[in-house]
């Protein structure tokens, strides 16, 4: 297809397009969005933060059209205390996935912006996700560089149940970081 045909085909459907990828983000959000509400509250709660500090925003990465293919695609919420400290909920699709992954999944990350509390916390959960109580979860725990993440795979058919699946990772997550004695220390201000 040249550049004369691919205008024409699609400025046909650019409209609808358009207004497809609006009411699918509007309506994962919309699902997402009481679970994301319920479990932060919890989640604040383990983590000595209070629900009043942390602002709830819609999240998609990238935020905008673009003319490169990213690597990784998010569409969920994200809450932020002042700008130290975020939590992300989503579903990402992911283009090119490891041989042991699926497509897409839901994932949790905390960003903390302290990069010392960060990467104690990140040892001390690297330490615990050895535990044999965590053996065997369908979830997985990861630390990088900047973030700690949990995720969990879905099925392609599962995408209509994604409100359930956050939700059912968010109780692994929730009972994970609830087992870690002084949790609360890395998220004083």
């Amino acid at each position: 297809m040249n550049q004369q045909q691919f205008l024409l085909e699609c400025g046909r459907s650019y409209p609808d397009a358009m207004a497809a990828l609006a009411y699918f983000r509007q309506l994962v959000q919309q699902r997402c969005k009481p679970v994301v509400e319920q479990r932060l509250q919890e989640l604040g709660e383990i983590l000595g933060v209070p629900r009043q500090d942390l602002k709830l925003l819609e999240h998609a990465n990238p935020d905008k059209p673009a003319a490169a293919v990213p690597d990784q695609v998010e569409l969920g919420w994200k809450a932020k205390r002042a700008e130290n400290l975020y939590l992300y909920f989503y579903i990402y699709w992911l283009r090119e996935p490891e041989e042991d992954s699926a497509p897409l999944g839901v994932a949790i990350t905390i960003w903390i912006k302290d990069g010392n509390k960060r990467d104690t916390l990140a040892a001390k959960l690297e330490q615990l996700s050895d535990d044999s109580a965590f053996d065997g979860e369908p979830w997985t725990y990861s630390a990088y560089s900047d973030i700690i993440e949990f995720w969990m795979d879905l099925k392609e058919d599962e995408l209509p149940q994604v409100d359930d699946k956050l939700d059912e990772l968010s109780g692994y997550t929730v009972r994970f970081l609830k087992s870690l004695k002084g949790i609360t220390n890395y998220f004083r201000v």
